[in-house]
């Protein structure tokens, strides 16, 4: 397979995949401090023995508010489905002129982990294989697997920010899980922070630096610096609108080579239950190169519809 369609190929997969280290450490943070002793609520206890904050001037909107008892079961797993129908004007093919307009599937099974270690540090582990086909196209049919471990930081003292560092894998092929076109080992660490949150209103912004260990082929190795926004609004108790931006600057090892690359979406997600989730979405991704006669440059438009499960025990 040659570099060219690989860096296409990672760059689809960029914009079709959104992994976000936020949103699964969201039931652990917060930066209220109340103004009484929380000793003497007994909290270990709130399960057998409930206690009560504190009268305040809310309490008639909002009802006598109850302490709730810790959690000391084991961290759940997470397991999420994906899968969506979608059309890009500029599917990846064997070369850059077989590159065209494609309808194509694509399905996700991801399994998660992140157990409590201490002092608001959270081991982070997980995989996801993912599996592409175009319909009636020269575009390459494709796979990619991607096993991770790593460890996620809460800070308080930063509002909340959240620390991660992680150890990645990636093997993508093409058509047949038995054999590896590209190989890639690399460290990926980053920052992440809910920047503005309201009922309706949710503002996060992260910066994340991955550095390969080693890939194959070794043209490829490289240094990705990356940078994204995101913002969703509530439209209604069970949809929600996101728009999201990122960019990402590719430092290759060998030959002095630079890309750029940037990717904007819209997603609108229905959620009818907790564990089920309807969405559509469509993405733009611009991906330039300082190689020469544009061999490198990479310009699409994809939108698409998909269904999504989760569960955890």
């Amino acid at each position: 397979m040659k570099s060219t369609q690989i860096l296409i190929i990672s760059v689809f997969i960029a914009a079709s995949v959104h992994a976000d280290v936020l949103s699964g450490l969201s039931p652990f943070l917060g930066s209220s401090r109340p103004d009484y002793d929380p000793a003497s609520l007994q909290s270990d206890s709130a399960m057998e023995n409930p206690s009560y904050a504190p009268f305040s001037p809310a309490d008639s909107d909002l009802g006598v508010q109850q302490i709730l008892g810790s959690y000391r079961g084991s961290s759940p797993v997470n397991v999420t489905f994906d899968t969506s129908v979608s059309y890009t004007n500029n599917a990846p093919g064997k070369t850059s002129s077989d590159d065209e307009a494609a309808w194509f599937s694509a399905s996700r099974l991801a399994v998660s982990w992140r157990p409590r270690i201490a002092n608001g540090w959270f081991a982070d582990i997980g995989l996801a294989q993912e599996i592409y086909r175009f319909e009636g196209s020269k575009a390459v049919d494709f796979e990619n697997f991607d096993p991770y471990i790593g460890v996620v930081k809460s800070i308080p003292e930063l509002d909340d920010l959240i620390f991660f560092t992680r150890y990645e894998y990636q093997r993508i092929t093409t058509g047949t899980l038995s054999d590896g076109d590209y190989t890639a080992q690399r460290i990926r660490t980053g920052l992440q922070k809910e920047l503005f949150l309201t009922s309706k209103q949710q503002l996060s912004a992260g910066v994340d630096a991955a550095f390969d260990i080693n890939a194959h082929a070794n043209a490829l190795e490289r240094n990705v610096y990356s940078a994204d926004l995101s913002y969703t609004y509530r439209l209604a108790d069970r949809l929600s609108a996101t728009l999201s931006y990122t960019a990402s600057l590719w430092d290759f090892r060998h030959g002095g080579r630079e890309d750029w690359s940037q990717i904007a979406g819209l997603e609108l997600t229905w959620t009818p239950c907790e564990n089920l989730s309807i969405y559509t979405n469509v993405f733009y991704t611009n991906h330039t190169s300082d190689t020469g006669a544009g061999v490198n440059d990479y310009e699409a438009w994809q939108s698409g519809i998909g269904i999504g499960l989760n569960y955890s025990f």
